[in-house]
């Protein structure tokens, strides 16, 4: 899970709400010494949709791969942002395919349950949004 900052306008009043958002980190990197210093580790990220929408029967927040131009939503942020790991569990029917392994259920699936319960962190944190 991501902190970013949401700034909504509240009955004619700007606020800034802290959002939690679900992130697949692909790697974490530092920039080299001669293009600058950055005074945090980098990440490059792809994003999943915002937690809007429950399983009515689970109550756990669903979500899918966020796309831009029919690509992977992707940044590079700043490793500070993290909030803490979050635990993905693969939406399926009845049947489970036998194809699906822990190194590619996270590419081969299109939706996901955010497990609220893996921990109270986690439990209190996703309690809280929406």
């Amino acid at each position: 899970m991501v902190r970013t900052w949401s700034h909504r306008l509240v009955e004619c009043v700007l606020t800034s709400i802290l959002v939690v958002h679900i992130a697949q980190v692909r790697i974490i990197f530092k920039l080299p010494e001669h293009i600058g210093h950055y005074p945090h580790p980098l990440a490059y990220v792809e994003w999943f949709t915002s937690l809007r929408r429950r399983d009515p029967v689970s109550g756990q927040f669903v979500v899918t791969r966020s796309t831009r131009n029919h690509q992977r939503n992707v940044s590079v942020i700043s490793a500070d942002r993290f909030a803490h790991p979050c635990h993905l569990q693969a939406q399926c029917g009845r049947k489970i395919t036998l194809d699906w392994t822990s190194d590619n259920v996270l590419e081969m699936v299109s939706a996901f349950h955010v497990n609220s319960y893996i921990s109270l962190d986690t439990f209190v944190a996703l309690s809280d949004c929406y």
